[in-house]
């Protein structure tokens, strides 16, 4: 009996959080990794409650960007390569060898199992050849048996398109026109509605993904067909804006900084038409017209991007090139400073500074850290990522922020 007894007292029961107050419990679970959070979670109904809290994600996040050393350690970089791989930020660069390679981490996301449409081809090839009809000359009576050899190395999942990264969610594409934010660290998505069909006719269109700080929201902008429309995350709803003041010949996706995306854009004016870099902002929902380097003209292609909080104005897709202009001083068109690399490329996108200070480049679809003091540079081997696909990456922070609730703070 007495031994029952001791049974019955030792049984187990729910793990309680200490008797601490709570913004001591969110100051010490603020240091913590997302990780480790994450698995916090299954303790208790208390703590999931507890790091479930958007105000822990604000803390947590706060404490992130505001520490170097916790900055570092969250930092990570995302590749796209017809699936989603993360890359740890402090393995880059930090041991100064060439030989070592780095590992990616294959990501679950939002429709990562959903088909392109080669699967259904692929199930109809006999013999390693696929067979077609053809009409020749608009004969459809007599058409043609047409044999087509597919290679079957074809990668069957689909592309995913990044679209912008700020505070730990990633704006990712997984199918066409089709939107989610996406948090990789804890694997929550939220899928964007489509905005009304009378929003946008069907045709050419670019994104941009950042947080207004004024108002605490996360938006996703889209400019087509001259259109500008606003994705609110705190209202989840779509609205029509402003006109597209320029010429709409954009094609990549907006670059994010100081709550404000920017394009390189062309602006008719009078007879001529100039490059500037169209600045929109996230609080006011408005263009501002900023400056581009003396020498960018429309006789080339060129787009922006951000290197270590400075805004950067590159080329893209015409010819090759070694040079690139960096913005020392946001919004002085007199601070453009030109860089001439020891290397050319057709199109390149800064990532990050990496930990031994050398920036990180996406140059041509391969990884390379190019030391901007003495001009030396090194591709790398990331293991995990099928060879011969290429892909595309950014940045992003490990954090709490969650797509889903976070209109409840």
């Amino acid at each position: 009996m007495n031994k029952e007894r001791r049974i019955q007292q030792q049984s187990p029961v729910e793990a309680e959080i200490p008797l601490l107050p709570q913004e001591i419990m969110v100051e010490i679970l603020s240091r913590l990794p997302v990780k480790s959070l994450c698995q916090f979670r299954c303790v208790s109904k208390q703590w999931l409650s507890l790091i479930s809290d958007p105000l822990l994600a604000k803390s947590h996040l706060k404490k992130t960007v505001s520490n170097d050393s916790f900055y570092s350690q969250r930092k990570r970089v995302i590749i796209s390569s017809h699936n989603l791989y993360s890359l740890e930020y402090e393995s880059i660069g930090r041991s100064g060898r060439f030989d070592e390679n780095l590992v990616a981490l294959e990501l679950d996301y939002p429709l990562k199992d959903k088909p392109n449409g080669l699967a259904e081809l692929l199930d109809s090839a006999r013999d390693g050849f696929l067979y077609c009809e053809r009409s020749e000359e608009g004969n459809d009576e007599f058409p043609v048996m047409v044999k087509l050899n597919l290679p079957f190395c074809v990668n069957q999942r689909n592309w995913v398109d990044i679209l912008g990264s700020c505070n730990g969610l990633v704006c990712i594409a997984p199918d066409e026109d089709t939107l989610f934010l996406f948090n990789p660290s804890t694997r929550e998505s939220k899928r964007i509605p489509d905005p009304p069909s009378g929003f946008f006719p069907n045709g050419w269109s670019v994104y941009g993904f950042g947080y207004d700080f004024v108002n605490d929201d996360y938006k996703v902008v889209k400019v087509g067909c001259g259109t500008v429309c606003v994705y609110s995350l705190r209202t989840d709803s779509w609205r029509i804006v402003c006109s597209f003041p320029y010429v709409d010949n954009v094609s990549e996706s907006g670059v994010l900084l100081n709550g404000t995306i920017h394009w390189m854009v062309s602006f008719e004016d009078g007879v001529d038409c100039r490059c500037v870099v169209a600045a929109f902002s996230l609080e006011e929902e408005v263009f501002s017209d900023m400056p581009a380097p003396d020498i960018v003209d429309t006789s080339f292609e060129f787009v922006v991007g951000v290197l270590n909080g400075c805004l950067c104005v590159l080329h893209s897709r015409n010819q090759m090139h070694n040079d690139f202009w960096v913005m020392t001083e946001y919004g002085v068109g007199e601070s453009w400073t030109k860089l001439t690399l020891s290397l050319s490329y057709i199109c390149m996108k800064p990532l990050c500074l990496a930990q031994n200070r050398e920036a990180l480049l996406d140059v041509d679809g391969k990884l390379l850290l190019y030391n901007l003091e003495d001009d030396s540079y090194r591709y790398l081997v990331v293991d995990g990522i099928p060879a011969g696909d290429g892909f595309e990456a950014d940045t992003y922070l490990e954090t709490l922020v969650s797509p889903n609730g976070f209109c409840r703070t």
